[in-house]
């Protein structure tokens, strides 16, 4: 009996939302073209969101005040989707800017020369003793200093900028005997 109460409750509740909907969507509408700029299919697109946020509200019966609840949560949804748009528009202007990042920049020839690179430094530090590679990895990835290397591995820090520099020189060795080839 109490599931039946509640499915009507529900169904109750439903109608009732879309009854604001239809009271209030032009209304909400217009409030967005006007308060924030936007163009009536944003507004529109927002005020559905906002009716999409606040049916769970809705349905368990918590909103007291509807029309000042709908304008709150469609200036909330218009507040969210202007702030995303800046987000993209500085992502974009960021990303417009480096050249690192433009396509251009990574045609066949520069991926085959970066291949070719990563290729040259893999086996330059497969080749180096395992402890070197270690510390250099420890270094220059993971980012640790010399003292930090060495209290983790018991070693003084001398050592530890030794083996580095040792594994350093190595990668540049390999990398002037096959220079030409990049």
């Amino acid at each position: 009996m109490a599931t039946a109460w509640a499915n009507q409750l529900t169904a109750d509740n439903d109608k009732n939302l879309d009854y604001y909907y239809r009271e209030y969507h032009q209304e909400l509408c217009r409030y967005a073209v006007s308060k924030f700029g936007l163009s009536y299919s944003e507004a529109e697109d927002l005020v559905q969101e906002a009716f999409a946020r606040m049916a769970p509200q809705f349905r368990d019966g918590s909103v007291e005040h509807v029309r000042a609840f709908l304008y709150r949560s469609v200036h909330n949804a218009t507040i969210d989707a202007l702030r995303k748009g800046q987000v993209r528009e500085s992502y974009a202007q960021s990303v417009q800017g480096d050249p690192e990042r433009d396509q251009d920049n990574l045609g066949p020839e520069r991926v085959a020369s970066s291949r070719q690179f990563l290729g040259l430094i893999s086996r330059a530090l497969w080749n180096m003793p395992h402890k070197r590679r270690r510390l250099l990895l420890m270094n220059r990835v993971d980012g640790l200093s010399y003292a930090e290397i060495a209290r983790r591995e018991g070693l003084s820090a001398t050592v530890v900028k030794k083996h580095v520099a040792k594994a350093l020189a190595g990668c540049q060795e390999a990398l002037r005997v096959h220079g030409g080839d990049l």
